[in-house]
């Protein structure tokens, strides 16, 4: 009788332990997703539970499925562990889609409400680069100062926009003149491979770059310029979208 008691004890422990074994470890899954490694079937009961809904969100492939997915997920539950993870990953789906306004607000969203965010550093610079390509330099200054009371450890001038000058081949003071074009130099190289390199570069990321070949010195240089433009301002705010999704400077040229 003892023995069959004992039998079933152990069966019971046996199962329990199997269960838990077999179950599905949400925060588990969170952290391989986050290392790029899905080796798992979503499979998990509660899909009102928070973590699922997030979890879901974050191995959604198509970006605006996955947009709305974390909107919901922030709407419902802004003050979840992950929230300014979706609020980061909504700041850049608008950002890639080039809703330069809607990408800002989402950004501004971590350093105003989630202070101890490990995105934070990366949001500001978000925010202000989209800042940047929606025309709204002249706010830079301000939320510059908001942020550095935010956070007086941090330093803001890091985060500001500056175009340094590239080798400057035959560039002209620039006055604005109704018979005047401007063009946006990003680079002069000396080898042809190097511009050949940015050029795709630059392409791949939608602008209409082309090689210009010319003498400065008896030696031949090869300037990636983009496009033609009647106004200084005009060609400054791509030049200014070009630092925004690339990094790379860039100068004004007068045609």
């Amino acid at each position: 009788m003892k023995i069959i008691m004992l039998l079933k004890i152990n069966f019971i422990i046996f199962g329990i332990f199997l269960s838990n074994l077999l179950s599905f470890n949400i925060d588990d899954a969170i952290s391989k997703v986050f290392k790029d490694s899905i080796d798992f079937e979503l499979d998990y009961k509660d899909k009102n539970n928070p973590d699922y809904i997030f979890l879901d969100a974050l191995m959604e492939f198509n970006g605006d499925s996955a947009s709305n997915k974390y909107q919901k997920f922030y709407y419902t539950y802004p003050k979840h562990k992950y929230a300014d993870y979706a609020v980061f990953e909504l700041g850049s789906y608008y950002y890639s889609k080039g809703y330069y306004i809607n990408s800002s607000s989402w950004f501004k969203k971590i350093p105003v409400h989630y202070h101890k965010s490990n995105l934070l550093e990366k949001s500001i610079e978000m925010f202000f680069n989209s800042m940047v390509v929606a025309g709204f330099i002249d706010s830079l200054s301000y939320y510059s100062n908001i942020f550095s009371k935010l956070y007086p450890n941090m330093d803001m001038n890091s985060y500001s926009v500056i175009f340094p000058y590239e080798l400057d081949i035959n560039k002209k003071t620039i006055i604005d003149d109704e018979n005047i074009k401007y063009t946006i130099q990003i680079g002069a190289f000396e080898e042809y491979k190097r511009a050949e390199s940015r050029l795709y570069m630059l392409r791949s990321e939608g602008f209409s770059v082309n090689i210009i070949e010319q003498k400065k010195d008896g030696i031949d240089f090869y300037l990636i310029r983009e496009g033609e433009y009647s106004s200084k301002k005009s060609a400054n705010k791509i030049a200014m979208r070009i630092k925004a999704r690339t990094g790379l400077s860039s100068i004004i040229i007068e045609l």
